[in-house]
């Protein structure tokens, strides 16, 4: 060894000049330790609450129970707002949601696994509505063309308030 190099215990020069090898165990734990790392900084990224995604601000996410399914309406308007926690405080007995059907999740997706959601500004909240608009979300995923081109609205009666998140 000539003066100033220093020497790894365990790891053995290559005959190829310079280059160095390691024992196939102390590869492997090399290798474990680089997935573990990388897998540690790609999901550090990640969002656990899906619905609080930074897409969804100014308003309420509420979530919504009908015959054991849920669906959530973000809301921007600012009545149907005042009246959702409203009925969350035990103040209000219009409990149903009353809205506009658009196609798609929503922004950030917040109405998965649905491939409609309400339109956050056009929705109020009810104590009666007509019949016409009442159905269980399965009903309006299964015969969606229909319900957006010719009902437009949906107004389950039966909904139940879940949950509010408020993202103002």
């Amino acid at each position: 060894m000539e003066p100033g190099q220093a020497t790894c215990p365990d790891v053995e020069r290559s005959s190829r000049g310079g280059s160095v090898e390691m024992s196939p165990t102390k590869m492997w734990l090399f290798r474990r330790t680089c997935i573990y790392l990388a897998a540690v900084f790609l999901l550090a990224g990640c969002d656990d609450d899906g619905l609080t995604k930074p897409e969804l601000e100014g308003g309420i996410l509420a979530l919504f129970e009908v015959s054991g399914e849920r669906f959530s309406a973000f809301v921007t308007n600012p009545d149907a707002i005042s009246a959702i926690l409203a009925l969350e405080a035990g103040t209000s007995r219009a409990s149903i949601p009353n809205g506009r059907l658009i196609r798609g999740p929503g922004l950030a997706e917040y109405n998965l696994p649905w491939s409609w959601h309400i339109d956050p500004v056009d929705i109020e909240m009810a104590e009666l509505t007509i019949e016409l608009c009442d159905a269980w979300p399965s009903f309006i995923e299964n015969n969606l063309d229909e319900w957006i081109d010719v009902v437009g609205r949906f107004c389950p009666w039966g909904a139940h308030l879940v949950s509010v998140d408020d993202l103002r």
